[in-house]
């Protein structure tokens, strides 16, 4: 899969793969060349790209059963229309139905003896983007949506 490029859709760009993670840093690439491409700041592409590791590697270790591989598709578009200028990150899979969202803040001042384990890459998506959406989608199962807005561009 990493050899291939990801195909373009209404200004979105998407990859649809297997859920390994070998196929993780292609789709981290499609992320840099979103930023790359739209000149962003090299903060708020680490946090994109962070964002996309911890959710990817959340559908890759959770969403099918143990030993069994399935589908994962990633979708990456800049808009600015209909609201502020930004960057929106759409992530399906076909595993077991599971909304994200509904995991109950993660402590993160806690000391690691006291924390709950796992939920601080979910904690990590909230701090690091600025709007979440999950939906069950009758045949694109889940389609987990995470927008990061963006500096208005200044004007010319």
């Amino acid at each position: 899969m990493t050899g291939l490029p990801p195909s373009t859709r209404g200004g979105a760009q998407r990859i649809a793969c297997v859920a390994r993670l070998a196929n993780l840093p292609a789709l981290q690439a499609m992320v840099s060349a979103l930023c790359a491409r739209e000149h962003l700041d090299d903060t708020t592409c680490h946090d994109l790209r962070l964002v996309v590791e911890e959710a990817c590697v959340n559908v890759i270790h959770h969403a099918y059963p143990k030993g069994m591989e399935g589908l994962m598709a990633l979708e990456v578009q800049l808009l600015h229309n209909d609201g502020p200028r930004r960057v929106v990150l759409k992530l399906e899979d076909q595993g077991k139905a599971f909304n994200p969202l509904s995991l109950a803040p993660a402590n993160a001042a806690a000391s690691a003896d006291a924390r709950a384990v796992g939920g601080l890459g979910v904690h990590l998506i909230r701090q690091l983007s600025d709007r979440q959406h999950y939906e069950r989608h009758p045949t694109r199962g889940n389609v987990f949506t995470i927008e990061k807005f963006l500096e208005p561009h200044p004007s010319p």
